[in-house]
């Protein structure tokens, strides 16, 4: 009996395999059969079987391992007229089959797809062949729209709002979720991070000039990178196309918040094949400079008027930055393609963004007399973000296995090359300086600004700081996936795929800052010359001339007046139309005071100029993070209408960390005193990620996609530290400081719950509507300066540290959240174009998106509750005396920086050789802190924004490009939100105004 089952099974296994190897393949492009331009995303598959494949970039499919015999293919676009043809398959031979679609038909005549339409469409159906769910930004929709950077492109997609630096986007967050929470790649290759401490990417220094495209998966599946709870956004290069293709763009520009067309932004792209289509190059560089200055207001409160249920302004800011950022970049891309009909991949990717700027402020303290004190403050700021990609990737077969493989590195640094601060202190001197005696104000605080006396002469230098900041990191990958297609009969395919990934990041970010108190006399005759010795200072000539004579008519002069640092006619900027800043500092003249003096002692050497302040190697640290991670997934095809995937896969951390800690209290007057000690810990946590995705197609114009996964997001580098700082301040009224990491701290999971349902037509374009639900265990968070005494939350917390400090102080400590954090929302998409109507209304592109997001989590917090005892104080006599015990407390509120509501609309239309467009933003009102006391809430005011876009195409070789942003010149605005007693107040607004570029685009 056992032989007769032996025989059995192999004689099954023989059938089995003579089906597999009495297979071939088919492949092809799909093109518009009118422009010839390629069509990505295009359903290609077999009828009455589960065999079918999606075109890529360069309009091409593969569809592997069929049983030979006689088959209908058909092909199907949205906007197009789908096509079905007879082929047949021979057994291990590979048929060449191209299809040439043309546009959907109105009263029998063929219609041209526009330039918008073209982008759209091809979004529309990359969205649909894909088996997870995804947003895309086409590379036609990139050229159309007039965004700064990567960042604006993204901030269209729908679940995704923006946070703006300097009038452009830098940060997306994803479905409510910070960031961090995002992985970043290029081609599946990750971009390191580039913020100080968090896991973040500046997305503003990435030009979207370079690419093809961008794809926002919302859902992971198994061979995808588990750190993503958000989601996953990957930047789309294409390979060298067949023909050759040279493309450059100048623009230059206009900023109305200074008036000024200095501005310009320039790419080039080059693509060419070699060596009978052997070998292809893609080169493209881009150099743009834009003005980022804006104004700025700021408003401080008196809350505690009336037992803390009325409040007035007690100070008034006004600010200026005068700024140019410069943003550069280059990438350089290799592909091979090789006999087994696949490919190499070897790309190399630099961008640069670098900030010059300077802060002006001075500020108007309301109620005069002795508090009224003015202060001119300015930041003289260079800062260098630079991101290094490298990596070479292929798509090979082998075996009967389709492998997937590369080696990768990359690498973010962050530095500020030059960062200075001054202030300068008017005294209050009835009559003469400082502030007059104002009135109480609660709104309209221009009021203030006449009762300042304005006398630069008795303002004098007060302090000085010089900081340095170096974060560094880099990330080595190596992977490889493999997958193999398996038949059980032609209605059901499947591909069972397997992989590793192994990586390496190291991250470094170290601090300094130099303090010269020279409000107690601080400015030293002497320096130190480069070979150690002590020299006396000599400012003859200089900037500073006339203050160095008079220091050496009477040593005993060393007070900086600000008039120092002046014009001789002091400028002055008028912030809104309403607000006069007054005066500008003269940027040169800062700059050569530090250089002057940087190295400032007294003839002793014992008494430094710029002095070093030890509480900032609290942000030192140096980290060694290694993952390895295997999954296992298996993609079941029930013919062309069911999909489901179900996977594993399995995370494994190991981390070093290297920080600071301080044995004993740092402080002193006037400069911070104390020692530091180098400390280490480390770190290993394994985590397993189930996967489950189904895609079910239940008529052919709508799917519906349902995904269930688990997701993980590891702490900022910050958090895990074994580091210890208590820090005890000399000046009066700021707290002592507690600064410690958590060791202990984990990794956030997430249960991940998504459903979408599409609708789809030549006449409907796409409608989706999606909802997902998240549950996060573990969600970190930072207990920021919270005053609290003794050690009752490190308790809670679980941590073992004791703290130096007696009394209250503030606690700044890293912690999991107690409960689960829960994010829920709804999106909804739609994408048109009006091919189909008569007429010049054919001409419309239309595509606006919705979403909602809701989310809870709870926080660390701390409360003092009071008992009231007898005590007997002498015989016979008894007083009632409170006693204070604290105890740790859970707080539920929304997550930060989460927009309930946002959404776009892109309205454009095409005529001839003009293409415009006009797009808006919105977002609504969010939360950009909470504070314990309910009484410091800072909201972020709702944001909506207009830009327009415009092109003229005099032939096909030359356009004409007009974009404006910011076309309502709105100003953004955050309020303080006093939850107690139910007001909200003017906190800061900020204006950086409107921007036109004018450029021409050169095709060859």
């Amino acid at each position: 009996m056992p032989e007769k089952i032996i025989k059995k099974v192999i004689l099954l296994s023989l059938l089995f395999f003579g089906v597999i190897n009495a297979q071939g393949n088919l492949k092809g492009i799909v093109t518009d059969s009118l422009s010839n331009e390629a069509l990505i995303g295009a359903n290609v598959f077999l009828l009455g079987t589960s065999f079918g494949s999606a075109t890529d970039l360069e309009g091409q499919y593969v569809i592997n391992r069929i049983p030979e015999g006689e088959y209908k293919v058909k092909v199907s676009y949205v906007g197009y007229k789908p096509k079905i043809y007879y082929v047949v398959i021979q057994k291990n031979k590979t048929l060449v089959f191209n299809f040439k679609l043309v546009p959907d038909v109105i009263e029998g005549s063929e219609i041209v797809i526009t330039a918008q339409a073209i982008g759209q469409v091809a979004a529309i159906n990359q969205q649909l062949s894909s088996n997870t769910i995804i947003n895309v930004v086409s590379e036609e929709k990139i050229k159309e729209l007039p965004d700064a950077n990567a960042a604006e492109s993204i901030g269209r997609l729908p679940g995704v709002s923006i946070l703006r630096s300097g009038g452009e986007a830098n940060k997306v967050i994803l479905r409510g979720l910070s960031d961090k929470y995002t992985t970043v790649t290029i081609d599946g290759i990750r971009i390191a991070s580039t913020d100080a401490e968090s896991r973040g990417l500046d997305l503003s220094t990435i030009s979207q000039s370079s690419l093809a495209g961008i794809e926002l998966y919302k859902a992971l599946t198994s061979d995808k990178d588990a750190d993503a709870i958000a989601g996953s956004i990957n930047l789309v290069t294409k390979k060298a196309p067949s023909l050759r293709e040279i493309s450059a763009t100048l623009k230059g520009g206009y900023n109305n918040v200074m008036n000024s067309i200095k501005q310009y932004d320039f790419s080039l792209k080059y693509g060419e094949r070699f060596f009978n289509d052997f070998l292809g190059v893609r080169i493209n560089a881009n150099a743009e400079s834009k003005i980022r200055s804006n104004e700025r207001i700021d408003l401080d409160y008196d809350q505690s008027i009336n037992n803390q249920t009325d409040y007035a302004i007690n100070n008034f800011t006004l600010e200026f930055t005068d700024e140019v950022r410069t943003r550069n970049g280059g990438s350089i891309t290799f592909d091979i393609n090789t006999p087994d009909e696949g490919s190499i991949k070897i790309n190399n990717v630099y961008n640069s963004t670098k900030r010059d700027y300077i802060l002006h402020s001075r500020d108007y303290p309301s109620g005069g007399g002795v508090g009224g004190t003015v202060t001119y403050a300015f930041r003289d700021r260079e800062q260098e973000i630079d991101i290094f990609n490298s990596s070479i990737s292929g798509d090979n077969n082998l075996l009967g296995l389709k492998l997937n493989w590369g080696f990768s590195y990359a690498q973010s640094k962050a530095d500020f090359p030059f960062d200075y601060y001054v202030d300068f202190h008017e005294p209050s001197n009835a009559g003469v300086s400082g502030m007059a005696n104002t009135p109480s104000l609660k709104s309209n605080p221009e009021k203030l600004i006449p009762f300042a006396y304005n006398n630069f002469r008795t303002a004098t230098l007060y302090e000085s700081y010089y900081y340095t900041q170096r974060n560094f990191e880099k990330e080595r990958t190596a992977f490889l996936n493999a997958s193999r297609t398996y038949l059980i009969g032609n209605m059901i395919t499947g591909e069972f795929k397997f992989g590793a990934k192994y990586k390496i990041i190291n991250r470094s970010n170290l601090n300094s800052s130099q303090y010269a108190p020279y409000y107690l006399g601080y400015w030293q005759p002497y320096e130190v010359a480069e070979d150690g010795t002590i020299k006396q200072k000599d400012l003859s000539g200089t900037l500073f001339n006339d203050f160095y004579q008079r220091y050496l008519q009477n040593p005993l002069y060393n007070t900086l007046s600000f008039i120092e640092f002046l014009d001789d006619t002091p400028v002055s900027r008028d912030l809104y139309g309403s607000y006069k800043l007054y005066p500008l500092i003269n940027r040169d003249k800062m700059r050569q005071w530090y250089e002057l003096n940087k190295n400032g002692i007294d003839k002793t050497g014992n008494k430094r100029e710029y002095n070093s302040d030890p509480s900032e190697e609290a942000k030192y640290y140096d980290i060694s993070e290694s993952v390895s991670a295997a999954y296992l997934m298996n993609i079941l095809k029930i013919g062309q209408n069911i999909t489901f995937i179900a996977g594993l896969r399995i995370e494994k951390e190991y981390n070093n960390y290297k920080s600071k800690y301080s044995p004993n209290q740092i402080g002193g007057f006037p400069i911070p005193l104390g020692v530091t000690r180098d400390t280490s810990g480390s770190f290993s946590q394994t985590i397993y990620l189930p996967n489950f995705h189904l895609n079910i197609k239940p008529t052919n114009f709508m799917s519906i996609r349902i995904a269930a996964y688990k997701a993980l997001a590891r702490p900022d580098f910050n958090m895990r530290l074994t580091k210890y700082f208590a820090w005890r301040p000399a000046q009066v009224g700021i707290d002592k400081q507690l600064i410690v990491g958590n060791p202990i701290l984990k990794t956030a999971q997430a249960w991940n719950y998504e459903i979408n349902t599409s609708f789809f037509g030549n006449e409907i374009g796409l409608i989706s509507i999606s909802a997902f639900y998240k549950e996060i265990k573990d969600m970190y968070h930072m207990l920021n300066r919270i005053n609290t005494t003794g050690d009752t939350l490190f308790h809670y917390l679980g941590l073992q540290w004791k703290t130096l400090h007696t009394g209250t102080y503030a606690l700044t400590v890293p912690y999991n959240s107690p409960k689960p954090t829960k994010v829920w929302g709804f999106e909804f998409e739609h994408q048109i174009n009006f091919a189909f109507l008569p007429g010049l209304l054919r001409n419309i592109v239309l595509s606006y998106n919705a979403s909602l997001v809701r989310s809870e989590t709870w926080l660390i917090g701390s409360k003092t509750d009071t008992t009231i005892v007898e005590k007997e104080i002498a015989p016979g006599i008894k007083v009632k005396i409170p006693q204070y015990s604290e105890r740790a407390i859970e707080i539920k509120q929304q997550l930060e920086n989460q927009p309930e509501f946002f959404g776009n609309i892109a309205l454009g239309y095409d005529i001839g050789p003009v293409s415009a467009r006009i797009s808006l933003f919105h977002q609504s009102e969010y939360n950009l802190s909470f504070t314990p006391s309910g009484r410091g809430d800072i909201v972020i005011n709702p944001f909506t924004r207009l830009d327009f876009a415009f092109k003229y195409q005099f032939n096909k070789n030359i356009s004409i490009l007009l974009n404006i942003n910011n076309l309502t010149n709105i100003k953004e605005e955050n309020l303080v939100y006093n939850r107690v007693n139910g007001y909200k107040i003017l906190n800061t607004s900020e204006r950086y105004g409107m921007t036109a570029d004018l450029g021409v685009k050169i095709d060859l």
